[in-house]
């Protein structure tokens, strides 16, 4: 193998490399957060969709426990879609960039000696 083909190989592993932290680096710092349509309930979940801030307006009394626990779970839901949405993003960024950096075999030639 001829030094110019290593070199491709290694310029190639160095860009998807960068790539990968890049995205590991964005996928730690997702985080969805949704209001419900009143603005009485806003949730805010991290990456993985997992809870990790629930607000209450005030005032919540007198409301009906069923409706405000439909409104909650709505609008946690709609936070941890927001999140995957911005996940997929993300790895469809990294795919982008692993497949630009992928130019093919470096061949010109250069073809290892068989025996």
């Amino acid at each position: 193998m001829s030094e110019r083909m290593v070199e491709a190989i290694v310029d190639r592993a160095h860009v998807g490399l960068d790539a990968l932290e890049r995205t590991v680096e964005r996928l730690g710092a997702v985080r969805g957060t949704a209001s419900s349509p009143d603005g009485r309930v806003t949730a805010r979940v991290d990456g993985s969709g997992a809870l990790e801030g629930l607000e209450l307006a005030e005032p919540i009394g007198g409301t009906d426990p069923r409706e405000l626990a439909a409104v909650i779970l709505a609008t946690v839901h709609e936070a941890a879609r927001r999140a995957a949405v911005a996940r997929v993003s993300a790895m469809d960024d990294l795919r982008a960039a692993l497949a630009a950096s992928d130019c093919g075999p470096v061949t010109a030639g250069d073809r290892p000696v068989t025996r």
